[in-house]
């Protein structure tokens, strides 16, 4: 027996992940060079948001590999947004720092989040108070979900 309403569900959240997806696959310029996509400002942003994060830290703050980080971080070197320097505490570790590139994306993206956030908190006004920690405790049970199914 199907349950349609688990069914249709799952439908809008594959549309709302696929819909995220081109999102993510969409270059976005903010008037800088060269273009970017919107997972290479989500990595700056985490940079910026931390600073002097190492790529073992961003690899678990961004829930990825430290190899995907790695091939992440070395192409924002190369197109200037983000720059690898020594621990100020220890010689064998690097830290990854934002370059003036990069803080202006940083600073873009922060207004852009502020006006989704805002827009956000006027649809959730319509809906009972304890939604948003309704859907956070469903998006850490899919994730548990998702995370068994990789081990398998």
């Amino acid at each position: 027996m199907k349950n349609t309403s688990i069914d249709k569900l799952c439908e809008l959240f594959l549309q709302t992940i696929n819909q995220y997806n081109a999102l993510e696959k969409k270059t976005h310029t903010y008037d800088i060079n060269p273009p970017i996509y919107l997972s290479e400002i989500h990595t700056i942003v985490a940079v910026g948001a931390h600073e002097a994060i190492n790529v073992t830290g961003l690899a678990q703050l961004q829930g990825t590999s430290k190899s995907a980080v790695s091939q992440a971080i070395s192409k924002l070197v190369k197109k200037g947004f983000i720059e690898k320097r020594t621990s100020p505490d220890t010689d064998n570790e690097v830290i990854l720092l934002l370059t003036e590139k990069g803080k202006q994306v940083f600073n873009m993206h922060e207004s852009q989040h502020d006006w989704l956030k805002s827009q956000l908190a006027a649809v959730f006004e319509k809906y009972p108070q304890d939604t948003l920690s309704v859907l956070s405790g469903l998006a850490i049970d899919i994730q548990t979900i998702w995370a068994q199914l990789l081990e398998k």
